[in-house]
């Protein structure tokens, strides 16, 4: 999928990547609380308050977040980002947006560079799993809103 004329990704970062999953809570108190290194995180959601929060919560955990408020933009920050040797660790998206949704912000990116971790986040995690045709793109898949040390422990889990 072309986000706009001229704008490609090459060399796609090595990241390794697990299966598609959902978040199991009682899970993330067997991983460290606190990171092992700084992660490189995209976010992309509608919701400037969604956001500003993920953004905020997550540079506590000393992560480098950079945030889009749609997924054509978000795709456009990754491509960027692999372009100039600064790819991200890993990715979180919001499934329902207006231009593109999570699983079409999921599928480009996967395209683009196949073992960067890709987190969906929505208020219908149980529909989502449904269809798994559609997840086979994404690693996790989790609800909103997150609990913000459960993310930063998946987060860690997943960027390994």
């Amino acid at each position: 999928m072309n986000i706009s004329p001229g704008v490609t990704c090459s060399n796609p970062p090595e990241v390794s990547r697990s299966g598609p999953q959902t978040i199991n809570r009682a899970d993330t108190d067997k991983v460290p609380t606190t990171p092992k290194r700084s992660l490189h995180i995209l976010c992309i959601d509608d919701d400037a308050l969604i956001l500003e929060v993920t953004k905020n919560c997550l540079t506590h955990f000393e992560h480098r977040v950079r945030v889009a408020s749609s997924g054509k933009h978000g795709i456009e920050l990754f491509c960027t980002a692999i372009l100039k040797s600064e790819p991200y660790d890993v990715v979180i998206t919001d499934l329902g947006m207006p231009d593109m949704n999570g699983y079409q912000v999921a599928r480009t990116i996967r395209d683009e560079s196949p073992k960067t971790p890709i987190v969906i986040m929505t208020g219908g995690v149980t529909i989502m799993n449904e269809d798994g045709g559609r997840a086979s793109a994404v690693n996790v898949m989790i609800g909103k809103p997150p609990r913000m040390q459960e993310l930063n422990n998946l987060l860690l889990r997943l960027a390994v």
